[in-house]
């Protein structure tokens, strides 16, 4: 399922790499475009997100209606949402769906830069797996026989470093499975794949600091902002929603998920995290300005007053017509 998820994402990475030479920016615009096409799910969202601010009123007078028949107050709870067109389901369920299936494209390029930005061939990918796997394997960075399995094309990038100890035997392994150009390619690469002194393909290390944790509290800190913001506005929204103690535990909780992931993710994964998370916050911002429950309700009424004055019109000449014959 990953690798069909990742194959779209796959072919506009490696365009946008052969433009840029730059793999960062290449997953800045990617994540920019990901966020654009979402734009639709997440104004959705939004709507409703207003639309119940509206709803609730009259949501309580049929719990004060029919208080201690919980069945009775589902039923006329739902009857209300057809008719004012509310969906449920787009307040977080829908959306949530669609980012995770992009999310699991994205992770699997990034964890695969060889064959999916320089479009190594895999049987080259598996032979320096085996011929370099004692290296991988004693690298400080090393992680499960799992996990390094699963990110092997970026172990394979971490050990192609000129200033480890046994860079010149790991070269020589390099220049024998792949030709000139696939080399020189993979060293320019290389040279490309890091943000001043973060390696994208290293692993951030729980249990030795070094300048590698900003990466997971940096991801932690821009995850945390977007989550407090949504969840001051919607307790300032929907006051009852805000009592709920789930929807506490869940504003932190994706912060937190946040500092665990990029802890046991490689930097790549790390960096893209915290790109997707500032600009969901910039997102929020603008979204919760354009859509807020004021001009959302308010252009509500006004769409009901258009109906309701259009279908008063079609009666008034359907009599005429009728008098008329």
């Amino acid at each position: 399922m990953r690798d069909f998820l990742a194959l779209p994402f796959a072919f506009v990475l490696n365009l946008f790499y052969s433009w840029t030479n730059s793999y960062l920016v290449s997953i800045l615009i990617l994540t920019l475009i990901t966020r654009l096409v979402l734009l639709p799910a997440s104004i959705s969202q939004q709507k409703n997100s207003a639309k119940q601010v509206r709803l609730n009123t009259k949501v309580n007078k049929i719990k004060q209606k029919f208080a201690g028949n919980q069945q009775k107050i589902q039923e006329e709870t739902q009857a209300l949402y057809q008719r004012e067109g509310f969906s449920a389901a787009n307040m977080g369920c829908a959306p949530m769906l669609i980012q995770l299936g992009v999310m699991m494209g994205l992770y699997q390029v990034i964890y695969t830069p060889l064959s999916t930005v320089l479009r190594i061939a895999s049987d080259k990918i598996t032979q320096l797996s085996t011929d370099l796997a004692s290296f991988i394997t004693t690298t400080a960075t090393k992680a499960t026989s799992a996990a390094a399995g699963r990110s092997s094309e970026l172990k394979l990038l971490e050990l192609l470093d000129p200033t480890g100890d046994n860079y010149a035997k790991i070269y020589e392994v390099f220049s024998k499975v792949l030709n000139p150009e696939e080399l020189n390619s993979l060293v320019a690469f290389k040279k490309e794949f890091a943000v001043g002194i973060f390696d994208l393909a290293h692993t951030p290390n729980f249990k030795a600091f070094d300048y590698y944790w900003i990466i997971p509290i940096v991801a932690f800190a821009t995850a945390m902002l977007s989550s407090v913001y949504m969840y001051m506005k919607q307790r300032k929204q929907n006051p009852e929603m805000a009592k709920n103690p789930t929807m506490g535990c869940m504003t932190f909780m994706s912060p937190v998920m946040s500092l665990v992931f990029t802890f046991a993710l490689p930097c790549g994964i790390g960096f893209y995290w915290i790109i997707s998370n500032v600009l969901s916050f910039i997102q929020q911002i603008i979204l919760s300005n354009a859509y807020s429950p004021k001009k959302v309700i308010a252009q509500q009424m006004v769409d009901e007053t258009v109906t309701r004055r259009s279908r008063e019109n079609n009666v008034k000449k359907r009599v005429e017509m009728e008098n008329n014959a």
